[in-house]
This record gives C-alpha cells, sequence and structure tokens, in this order.
C-alpha cells in the first residue's frame, strides 16, 4: 500500500470535481477551502467543464471530450499563475501551449477570475 501524497490528494479531487460537474452538466466546479493561517474562503480547486473557445491543448494528438477539459482546467490554472507573476516579475513567459487572455470565453474568464476570490467572515451573511 502505498502512503498517499499531495499529488494523490488533488488528483482524487480532480475526479470527484470533475464527476460532480458531469453528473449535473454544469459549466465548473469549485472547491472553496478555509485558509487557516488568514480564516478565510479561498480558491482550492476547480474543474472546467465548459465550451472551449480554442483547442489547445498539452499534447498535439486528439483527446476524449473528458481529457480536454481537464487539460483546460489545468491551462486555466497555469494562465492565472502566469498573469498574476506577470505584476510582479514582468519577464515571466508562459509555455508554448498555454493559453492568452484572447483564447478565453466569458464562462472561462469567471472561472479564472474565481481563483483570486477569497471571502473574509460575515461576507454574504443574511443573502437569501
Amino acid at each position: 500500500m502505498t502512503a498517499p501524497t499531495p499529488e494523490n490528494g488533488c488528483n482524487k479531487l480532480q475526479n470527484m470535481l470533475q464527476a460532480a460537474v458531469q453528473s449535473v452538466q454544469w459549466t465548473y466546479s469549485l472547491f472553496w477551502q478555509i485558509c487557516p493561517q488568514q480564516l478565510i474562503l479561498v480558491w482550492g480547486d476547480g474543474y472546467y467543464n465548459g465550451a472551449i473557445k480554442t483547442r489547445k491543448t498539452v499534447q498535439p494528438m486528439e483527446v476524449s471530450a473528458e481529457e480536454a477539459s481537464l487539460q483546460r482546467s489545468q491551462q486555466l490554472r497555469e494562465l492565472y499563475e502566469s498573469l498574476s507573476a506577470g505584476e510582479t516579475n514582468p519577464p515571466t513567459r508562459r509555455p508554448c501551449a498555454s493559453l492568452s487572455p484572447e483564447d478565453l470565453t466569458e464562462s472561462e474568464w469567471f472561472y479564472l477570475m474565481c481563483v483570486s476570490f477569497s471571502f473574509p467572515p460575515g461576507v454574504g451573511k443574511g443573502i437569501c
């Protein structure tokens, strides 16, 4: 039996998010978690299952729709990290297969922006 690793945990979470979003045919699923240092709710992970404006993929071969969605989720995360790093480190370059902002649909932009959201205690209270 192998010991659990952070990578195995991430794969399991990705599989759960994928199953959830595909079972109800939603565009994406998001996992929010508590940041213990700041006691705020932050984006933990997500799975994008919506329309893809371009078919840029990590590998040049044909992939299934599920593999394309998983790759797109990863590409969106990498684009966010690249854009965030660009604010503090301008020479940072994206890999050639990654996305650029003009490649995104509106729903991909929303998914991408959710990565930067955080919610301190009390935000959203009383909303019905």
